[in-house]
Order: structure tokens, then C-alpha cells, then sequence
């Protein structure tokens, strides 16, 4: 270790101990980076700092927040605890490959300037097996590495994040410049963040995919079985970037046109499990923002159909 390391790996921490060992085995395989190590725990009841400790002794700078802070405050209290100009802000069940924290030092120090710097990643269950791509989404930005000119990225987010956060380095100046991870989202806490960013400095994009997301198929289902409120906060953000940056129709009907087809799937997703108010009010709104799509998905998917016409009758013989 150099004295003063010019990264910070930050993990914001909250019960994570499940998949944790395997997450700090990844930062112990990076190599020819000299990094500052942070852990901003959120009041974890098991044994996630322990775990810390255990890995990777004094070698890891661990702070226990006096109150849990939730995602975008304790995203924010990482950067507050760095001392480096880059920090990256891994979770806690993510994996990093080798030799990721290698190329992004070696983007920012081609332009210190650059707000991001954001890899490509894969996708991984909770037994680290692979998911295939066509069963979730990776994200990214193409196959060839660039730089997007200060204001020229917001093009590649007004349709949706294709960014996933544990392959993203942030430079500390550009967190403080535009006032952080904003803690009145929390669905989309860090695609408005990168927007920010995006506006006013430059974005480097690594097509090599050096970090694996995990995906918690269960968690997920549950998750937003009983709500919209992370479709509603991507309706929120689409409708700020509209106002900051042009109502550009080329840009919000395929933001739309995403957007419906999530509430149609919610629709799809709550009829199954029989909450045909929620199953109606997706409905709606995804009629409302792309009627096409809603006629081309049902006459194309005759099991949608059935599903949603059963949820129908349901819900006017309920009355509802």
C-alpha cells in the first residue's frame, strides 16, 4: 500500500453477511491499484462487521452509523468517509472481478475531469450462477469502450439506467458538485444521480464486463407484488429530465413505451396473485402510455390475455 491511495472501495453495508466473504474476496483479487478500503454499516443486526474485520482486519476502515440512514444517505456517508479523488461505492453482494479498479484508475487519470466510470457487468443468482441475459437485463452501453462529452450521456439515460451501480467509480468532486445521491428516491437513487453527473462532466464507458450483479429473483417478486411506487419514482424522473432537458419526443416515447411495458408486466404479476385493484390501476396506466403496446402485447401473448381478461371480470363482478 502506497500512503495515500487514490481510490476508495466503499461498501454500504446492512445485513449483508449472506454473500459478503464473497464480495471482499473480489477486492482482495484486485491487483496494481492501491485503494482505500471503507465500511458505512447501517446498523446491521447480524454480523456483517465482524465478517469485515475478519477478511480484512485493520486493512478496512469500518463506521457504524448512529442512525440507519437508508440507501441514498448511507451511498452519501461512503463519499463523506473517503479521503481519495474516485471512490466506488460496491454492494455489499456484488462481485468484483480482476482487474476492475485497475482499468477505472486508469480512465480517470486519462482525464481527471471525467464524472464516471462505468464497466460492464453480468448478472448472478444468489448461488453465483450466471442468468442468462434474455432472463435479466445486464445494461451497458455497447461493445466498444468511449467517452461521452460533458451533457452527451444524458441521451443514453433518457430511456432507462444502463448502468448498474457496483461497475460505477464516481469522482468525489462531482458527488459534491451536485449535492449527492438525492435521499427522496429510493428505486431510482442512483440512475438521477448519474444524470446529474452526466450534465456537467464527462462519462467513461468499458465495454469488458468486470463486475457481476447479483439477482434475487424471490426478493424481487415480492418486492413489488403490492405496489408501484418504483414505477411511479421512474415517472417522476422521466418527467424532471423532461423539464431540465427538453421534452424531446425522439428520447421520451421509447421511455414510455419501457415504462408501460413494466406496468403491464406489475398488471400481469399482481392478477397472479390476485390483487385485481393494483392489476387494474397498471392496466390503465400502461393503456395511457402506449396504447399499441398494450393492444400488440395481448393480441401476441395469448396467456397475458386470459390472465388480464380473468382479472377484469374479477374486478367487475367485485365492483371495484
Amino acid at each position: 500500500m502506497s500512503a495515500l491511495p487514490r481510490l476508495t472501495v466503499a461498501l454500504p453495508t446492512c445485513n449483508g453477511a449472506r454473500h459478503l466473504r464473497e464480495a471482499l474476496a473480489g477486492l482482495r483479487e484486485q491487483s496494481g491499484v492501491d485503494f482505500d478500503l471503507i465500511v458505512s454499516d447501517d446498523r446491521s443486526d447480524d454480523d456483517t462487521p465482524a465478517i469485515v474485520r475478519e477478511v480484512f482486519g485493520d486493512r478496512a476502515r469500518v463506521s457504524v452509523n448512529p442512525e440507519r440512514l437508508g440507501l441514498a444517505g448511507n451511498w452519501n456517508r461512503c463519499v463523506e468517509l473517503s479521503r481519495t479523488e474516485w471512490v466506488a461505492i460496491f454492494h455489499q453482494d456484488d462481485v468484483m472481478r480482476p482487474g476492475h479498479l485497475a482499468a477505472h484508475l486508469a480512465a480517470f487519470e486519462a482525464d481527471p475531469s471525467t464524472g464516471l466510470v462505468a464497466s460492464a457487468s453480468g448478472v448472478v443468482d444468489a448461488e453465483a450462477r450466471e442468468v442468462p441475459a434474455s432472463v435479466v437485463d445486464p445494461g451497458g452501453c455497447g461493445p466498444a469502450d468511449r467517452v461521452f462529452a460533458p451533457g452527451e450521456f444524458v441521451a443514453e439515460l433518457a430511456v432507462g439506467n444502463p448502468l448498474r451501480c457496483s461497475a460505477v467509480t464516481i469522482n468525489a468532486a462531482a458527488h459534491a458538485e451536485v449535492g449527492g445521491f438525492d435521499p427522496s428516491y429510493r428505486y431510482v437513487v442512483d440512475w438521477d444521480f448519474w444524470l446529474r453527473v452526466a450534465r456537467l462532466r464527462p462519462v467513461a464507458w468499458l465495454a469488458r464486463p468486470t463486475v457481476a450483479v447479483r439477482w434475487h429473483p424471490a426478493s424481487e417478486t415480492h418486492r413489488f407484488a403490492t405496489g408501484t411506487a418504483d414505477l411511479e419514482e421512474t415517472a417522476r424522473l422521466l418527467d424532471e429530465m423532461g423539464r431540465i432537458d427538453g421534452p424531446d419526443r425522439r428520447l421520451r416515447a421509447p421511455a414510455d413505451r419501457r415504462l408501460a411495458r413494466a406496468y403491464l408486466n406489475r398488471a400481469y404479476l399482481a392478477s397472479k396473485a390476485g390483487n385485481l385493484a393494483l392489476a387494474r390501476r397498471c392496466l390503465a396506466r400502461s393503456a395511457r402510455l402506449s396504447p399499441s403496446l398494450l393492444l400488440g402485447r395481448v393480441a401476441s401473448d395469448p396467456k397475458l390475455a386470459a390472465r388480464l381478461a380473468a382479472a377484469m371480470v374479477g374486478l367487475g363482478r367485485s365492483g371495484e
